[in-house]
């Protein structure tokens, strides 16, 4: 497998950039010009094919990826940067630092990027990814939560995209991408709102792991809330429906929504 070393520089900010690449020739000026967080090695030298679509700051990034012929990716930059990744088509193999995930299509991929050493695509692969930055989904976890948390929450590096909450994110990836082509970099605000908008959904959506650290649990009066918090911190490794936690509970949908209002100040989705 290639290794490239890592380099201590910034990737350059595009509003959006555009790369279709069919000979090797394409892929090494991509990897020496193109600004981006990683080196793309074609897995056959006759014929390759790779398309790269999306947008970077010097935060995050956004974009669109597809190969009729799979690719390897390896990081060349430090970065303090998460990678999210929705598989559509084909599918991908990430080895990290601990071991091997693997993505297809109705999963989704998390990494902190530190951690990855390299990831392969198989051919007729796409996938729609993006990155942000450590900071801000601190800073995002400790609104949420209320926490004074020094970490951020451990995720699921892979996770089955078929609860609504998960579905509502990749479709929220989809329609931010076509956004992309509208961007005035000097003027508009897409990618502080992008942030924001990717770390509340990751933090409201995005399963935890087993034994991941948690705020400690509020009091509350209502032995229906207790048994839905209850619930909900037993299966933090799994998705969760809102109609499960509130059958816990013995109280409908509703029902719950407005006890967690009423007695946390906040929804179902946010607690979770």
């Amino acid at each position: 497998m290639p290794e490239t070393g890592r380099r201590s520089i910034p990737w350059r900010p595009q509003s959006f950039f555009s790369h279709h690449l069919h000979s090797e020739r394409a892929f090494d000026l991509l990897n020496e010009h193109g600004g981006i967080a990683v080196d793309f090695h074609a897995l056959r030298k006759t014929s390759p094919h790779l398309s790269v679509e999306g947008g970077q700051s010097r935060a995050m990034s956004l974009w669109l990826t597809q190969s009729t012929t799979g690719f390897l990716t390896v990081p060349k930059l430090e970065a303090d940067l998460f990678t999210i990744r929705f598989v559509t088509r084909g599918w991908m193999i990430r080895r990290n630092r601990n071991g091997e995930h693997l993505g297809h299509p109705g999963t989704a991929m998390f990494v902190a990027f530190e951690d990855m050493r390299n990831e392969e695509a198989s051919a007729r692969f796409a996938a729609i990814s993006g990155t942000i930055n450590r900071a801000a989904l601190l800073a995002s976890h400790r609104a949420l939560d209320d926490a004074d948390d020094e970490a951020c929450p451990e995720f699921e590096p892979v996770t089955p995209v078929e609860t609504l909450p998960m579905r509502s994110f990749l479709s929220c990836f989809q329609r931010l991408h076509r956004r992309l082509r509208q961007v005035d970099p000097a003027q508009d605000l897409f990618f502080p709102l992008f942030e924001e908008i990717v770390s509340y959904q990751l933090l409201s959506c995005w399963p935890r792991r087993p034994g991941a650290p948690r705020r400690d649990r509020p009091a509350v009066s209502s032995p229906g809330l207790r048994a839905a918090m209850e619930y909900i911190d037993a299966h933090l490794g799994k998705p969760l429906r809102l109609v499960d936690v509130a059958a816990a509970a013995g109280v409908g949908v509703r029902t719950l929504q407005h006890a967690f209002k009423r007695e946390l100040g906040m929804t179902p989705l946010a607690f979770i």
